[in-house]
């Protein structure tokens, strides 16, 4: 075989090798600390909710792709052009709740997002006393069916086994339902900024896109309940979502692979950098 061929190709595949996989579907049913994705629109009969899994999941899966990952775990032509008719003045919100502690996070911590302004991220919103902390908890978790201590209540809207299910990750809940998210967080005035919605302007869908930041709420962060960036949501044009995590080198492995693959270009150039060298086996 042709040293020079084989020494190419191991390049190629090694380079090839290093692309991340950009978008990746997530989770099936509802967890503790899952986040929460959800789509509205003002004089819509229906809200979209979607569980897009929880942090350290979402934050793995954007480094694996480079930094950013494109959040697939709902259909932008059914499930948004379907239920709104397109995506201007549509608004989105992310927001979360861990009700009971697991691995670094601490119970009650929660999730809001907050549209971004002219830089990344935002400056951080006021932080939470602990009353409106508990008041967050108690809207969050009538949004999600939960009856305050991770189990679901007899007016739950979650998991996704209600009338008008879209599929494993998505319910389609009426607008005017009382657990709602339009009716709960519509309502909810205790956080910074409310129960903060991104909204698209009217032309939206001509092209363009609207970044928000995502902060964490921890209790155990000193005397009040200090806001944290956790990292971008941008919604497309299109219909898809981009998360960016705030950590996107690669792994350690890819940058093994990047060494090995330089390592070959390396001795490419030794071996073969006159025509004349041309050293079969």
């Amino acid at each position: 075989m042709n040293i020079k061929k084989l020494i190419n190709l191991g390049a190629i595949a090694l380079s090839l090798s290093c692309l991340p996989a950009y978008a990746q579907t997530l989770y099936n049913t509802y967890a503790d600390g899952d986040l929460i994705l959800d789509f509205s629109k003002s004089g819509a009969t229906y809200d979209v909710e979607v569980d897009i899994g929880n942090l350290a999941s979402l934050t793995n899966a954007a480094k694996t792709a480079g930094g950013t990952l494109q959040i697939t775990a709902y259909n932008a032509t059914n499930q948004l052009v379907g239920i709104f008719g397109n995506v201007n003045n549509l608004s989105f919100s992310v927001f979360g709740i861990q009700n009971n502690a697991s691995g670094s996070v601490a119970a009650n911590t929660s999730w809001l997002s907050d549209q971004q302004a002219g830089s990344s991220p935002n400056s951080a919103p006021n932080d939470l006393t602990g009353s409106v902390q508990n008041s967050l908890k108690t809207t969050e978790n009538g949004i999600l069916g939960l009856d305050g201590f991770g189990g679901y209540n007899s007016l739950g809207l979650l998991p996704w086994s209600i009338a008008n299910s879209a599929g494993p990750t998505v319910a389609i809940i009426p607008s005017g339902n009382v657990n709602g998210y339009t009716h709960l967080a519509g309502s909810f005035n205790g956080a910074p900024s409310g129960f903060p919605t991104i909204t698209t302007s009217s032309t939206f869908s001509s092209g363009g896109s609207v970044t928000a930041d995502l902060f964490e709420f921890d209790p155990g962060q000193g005397p009040t309940h200090q806001a944290i960036f956790d990292g971008d949501f941008t919604f497309n044009s299109d219909g898809t979502l981009d998360f960016t995590s705030i950590t996107p080198a690669p792994e350690p492995s890819v940058y093994g692979l990047l060494g090995t693959g330089l390592l070959l270009v390396a001795l490419r150039h030794r071996y073969f950098g006159t025509k004349s060298d041309n050293i079969k086996i």
